[in-house]
């Protein structure tokens, strides 16, 4: 880690400025109507909440930008609009503003600490592995939005553990999603991985019949049908074909969540042994 990064604020100028500004006027304009007071100024000291109202309305400017959202920071102008409808008297109100310049400059601590990290990247492969060359090309081919690739994220993470029942389940509930539109050829990928995954967890001998990818869509898979391929060889084909697509699907955003993201890594090795059947 560099030091940049260990640096409580740190970033473009103008958004230093602005959490700097957070306990200056929160703790400033609370400073400034203890002094009017005791100087026998008689205004409500609620009003003097102003201060703490716009850092908290700074605070949440600050975790709305963000690329992952602190609802706690977001919600906080709700509680500065109480404070300044709430008459109180200059004693109580004096204390409960300076607790409330404490709580806001220790959220934005808080949100610098857990909230500033950027999205990790797009799990990319090298192009000197066949997976890599077709992670690369289907980029193109088959462009996903971040619900698609989450939802083929936790299809693949799941039947690549052995959990194929709940694999199953996913895959069958992931059209669903909401936000997901889905290629043709994704869902078919999705009813493939669904179909045998069930089969898998019940101990199924192959079928006569099953899902396929269609004449249209076989161009652009892993692995070309074979003409001279048994039933049982398509079958174990198209299962491949289907958890390589949902492995590059998966792969496509940097929006699945470091936690999957750090699971595919683990996975690649799976994925890889389905490149070479």
């Amino acid at each position: 880690m560099t030091t940049t990064d260990n640096k409580q604020f740190s970033g473009p100028a103008s958004e230093w400025f602005l959490q700097l500004a957070i306990p200056v006027i929160a703790f400033g304009v609370t400073a400034f109507g203890i002094v009017l007071t005791g100087a026998g100024a008689d205004i409500g000291f609620q009003y003097y909440s102003i201060g703490c109202l716009v850092s908290s309305c700074i605070l949440a400017y600050l975790a709305w930008i963000r690329p992952r959202k602190d609802i706690v920071s977001l919600s906080t102008p709700i509680y500065g609009i109480v404070f300044l409808l709430s008459p109180i008297d200059a004693s109580a109100g004096a204390i409960l503003q300076l607790f409330y310049a404490a709580g806001l400059t220790i959220l934005l601590i808080r949100l610098k600490r857990n909230f500033s990290s950027a999205a990790p990247p797009p799990l990319i492969l090298s192009k000197e592995e066949p997976l890599g060359q077709y992670q690369a090309r289907m980029s193109g081919e088959m462009p996903v939005t971040p619900p698609e690739a989450r939802a083929a994220a936790r299809v693949f993470i799941r039947f690549a553990q052995g959990e194929y029942e709940q694999a199953r389940q996913l895959a069958v509930s992931a059209a669903g999603e909401p936000g997901f539109a889905g290629s043709d050829l994704l869902c078919r990928a999705f009813a493939i991985v669904a179909e045998q995954a069930g089969q898998i967890a019940t101990g199924s001998a192959v079928p006569a019949t099953f899902t396929r990818f269609t004449p249209e869509q076989q161009p652009v898979l892993f692995h070309p049908p074979g003409a001279d391929a048994d039933s049982e060889q398509d079958y174990t084909l198209t299962l491949d074909n289907a958890l390589i697509l949902l492995f590059v699907a998966a792969t496509g955003t940097s929006e699945t969540g470091t936690d999957t993201r750090e699971t595919l890594l683990h996975l690649i090795p799976f994925a890889r042994k389905l490149c070479e059947a």
